[in-house]
Order: C-alpha cells, then sequence, then structure tokens
C-alpha cells in the first residue's frame, strides 16, 4: 500500500483565505502534501484552478455554511444552497452524486476571533437514503480548537505557541462516530484544517495566522491507496474521493512528529484487511497489527472502548465481532488516529 499524505478544510481567497490557490498548493507542496481539497464558502469559483497546481492533486468544493451546521460538500458540479435545512442540503449533496463532512460539530464557544458554528441536531448524521455510502465527521478541526482557547489575556501566548492552545476531538464527537460507527452508519473520520492564512491588524502590523505552509504541517490524513497518485488528474481524483469514503485512511498531529509508515491492519493468513475494510470471523478468528514505529503509547480502541493498549506495537488475535480503531497521545494532545476496520461474524 502507498500512503498519500493531505489536507482537507481549506479556504482561498474566493470566499475568506488570504491565498490564490496557486499559494495555496505551493505551500502544501513545500509541506510535503500530495493532495489538498479546498472548500470555500458557498462558492465553486475555484474550480477552474481544479488539477495538479505545483504537483500537488488540488480538488476544489464547497462548504457549506448556513448560521450553524456547515458541512464540506465534496464532489459535486453545483453550488448546494445554504438556505436548505441540514437534512436537506446533505440529501442534495448525495443525490448530485457527491458526499460530505460534517465540519467542527462540537464548537462550544464564541469570541473575538471566531463565531460559533456547532452542528445543532446531532440526529442528522447521513442521508435519507443511505443505500450503503458514508458520511464523514471532522472530528478535530484545528483552527476551531485554537480559537476556542483564546481569551483577551492569552491570545499573544497562543500566537507564539499555538500548539498549547490545541486539545484534540472532544469526548463527545468521539462518542457520536464510535457510536455511529457501531450502529453500521459507516462514517469515516477527518482532522481538518479550516485554514484561512487569517490576517488581522496588531501593534505591530499586519499579522498572519497562521501561514498555510505552517498549517500544512499540522493536522495531516493519510491514505492507504493500492498506488502512488497517477499524473491523470481524474483517475487521481477518483482515487483519493474512493479512499476517504471507504475511510481507507489514518489522521497524524505532525506537531507532535511525523507517522509516515503507521502498520494498522488485520489480518488471517494471507488475508488482510486495511481501515475501511470489512473482515469476517466466518473462517476463524483474526490478528490485528498496530505499530506506530516511535517509543509511543499506543491504545487498540473497540467499539468506543480500549481493548488494550502497550508502547510502540500491538499484537492481538480476536475473536469478538466490532469497530476496531488505534490511537496514540504523545504529549497532552492527540498524535495519531486511525479510521476503523469492521470485524463481523
Amino acid at each position: 500500500m502507498h500512503v498519500s499524505p493531505g489536507a482537507i478544510h481549506i479556504h482561498s481567497q474566493h470566499s475568506d483565505g488570504s491565498g490564490s490557490i496557486s499559494h495555496i498548493a505551493r505551500a502544501a507542496r513545500q509541506a510535503g502534501i500530495e493532495w489538498m481539497i479546498i472548500t470555500d464558502h458557498d462558492t465553486l469559483d475555484g474550480r477552474i484552478e481544479q488539477g495538479y497546481n505545483h504537483d500537488v492533486l488540488t480538488l476544489v468544493d464547497q462548504e457549506i455554511t448556513p448560521f450553524h451546521n456547515h458541512f464540506l460538500g465534496l464532489n459535486v458540479d453545483r453550488v448546494i444552497s445554504n438556505t436548505l435545512a441540514p437534512q436537506q442540503f446533505i440529501d442534495a449533496t448525495y443525490d448530485a452524486g457527491g458526499f460530505g463532512i460534517i465540519a467542527h460539530p462540537d464548537e462550544q464557544l464564541y469570541n473575538e476571533f471566531k463565531g460559533l458554528f456547532r452542528w445543532d441536531d446531532w440526529n442528522i448524521n447521513s442521508p435519507t437514503n443511505l443505500a450503503g455510502r458514508s458520511m464523514g465527521i471532522e472530528l478535530w478541526n484545528f483552527m476551531s480548537d485554537w480559537g476556542e482557547h483564546l481569551t483577551p489575556n492569552n491570545k499573544e501566548f497562543l500566537y507564539a505557541f499555538p500548539h498549547r492552545g490545541l486539545s484534540g476531538p472532544s469526548k463527545a464527537t468521539l462518542e457520536w462516530w464510535d457510536a455511529l460507527n457501531i450502529a453500521g452508519k459507516r462514517t469515516f473520520g477527518i482532522w481538518g484544517l479550516d485554514a484561512h492564512a487569517f490576517l488581522r491588524p496588531s501593534p505591530f502590523g499586519r499579522l498572519q495566522v497562521f501561514s498555510y505552509e505552517w498549517s500544512f504541517k499540522t493536522l495531516t490524513n493519510y491514505l492507504w491507496l493500492p498506488e502512488k497518485l497517477p499524473g491523470g488528474f481524474h483517475a487521481a481524483m477518483r482515487m483519493v474521493y474512493g479512499a476517504l469514503a471507504q475511510g481507507r485512511s489514518y489522521m497524524v498531529n505532525r506537531l507532535e512528529g511525523e507517522c509516515a509508515n503507521l502498520e494498522f491492519f488485520a489480518f488471517r493468513g494471507a488475508e488482510r484487511w486495511y481501515a475501511g475494510d470489512i473482515a469476517s470471523l466466518r473462517d476463524g478468528p483474526i490478528t490485528l497489527k498496530v505499530n506506530v514505529g516511535s517509543d509511543a503509547p499506543v491504545r487498540l480502541v473497540h467499539n468506543g472502548k480500549e481493548a488494550l493498549s502497550g508502547k510502540t506495537s500491538l499484537l492481538t488475535t480476536v475473536n469478538t465481532s466490532g469497530v476496531y480503531r488505534m490511537e496514540s497521545t504523545k504529549s497532552l494532545t492527540p498524535w495519531v488516529m486511525t479510521n476503523p476496520i469492521y470485524i463481523t461474524r
């Protein structure tokens, strides 16, 4: 499997970001990103620039932004109206052949830096006609998390030391995600940047909060792909959207260190299953392997609860069906988290 690092939830000058798509792509390449998804507010004006930019696969989609309840609508050729109710704009996205991700669902605070854009009704979490399709949740949004830690007294400190303003995915969001997957709704998780490279006035002139290149070195989504991204745009686009929707990915907080070669798979003899796959116990027990490649705590999570923990690696054989994923935390914030492998009877 080829591991391809990418970034999701980015804003350009086509809405309220400070950079052109070309500038953003250049910053992504310098940060080691192979693909990115631009999601400007309620517009596809940047779609004309979709393709390979500075060797970075650049997909241009939309963030549907009513007053609350923001939603990343992906792989749709028309702008979905933000005047629709949440269930209606989800259905419109899927009826148009796309799929989507609920953005920053658990925002709690309003302050001078950010508004409050919480997903109001957590019972709305999939298209009406699910039909085997998946939907995503932005488990961790960098700018939302950082912004909610800001106070008038600490904003200079958190600007200088942004990692001190991060907590990671909220407990409620992770519990919601696990519950949906246990219920069979196949909900994939992502970590989003919400990168804008905001330009804000200060006593020292305009400050950038934070540059695109710096942001690309924080929360990264790694896709497990059967091969490297092809040079043809449409084939590469299908590969990225397919892996993303399947949940064949893991997420890394690169502020805590790189993890470009994570091992997380299930096997029985010559059979192997990766994140997003469904494995059956019908032909016998299945072994799960985890290796993060460094001296860090590792936890195997089964149906939302810790099943096994250790350091660096885990190897365990399971006879119990359920939803299995792994996570690791190096210091106070999460470092690595995978999408689940589904084991059935």
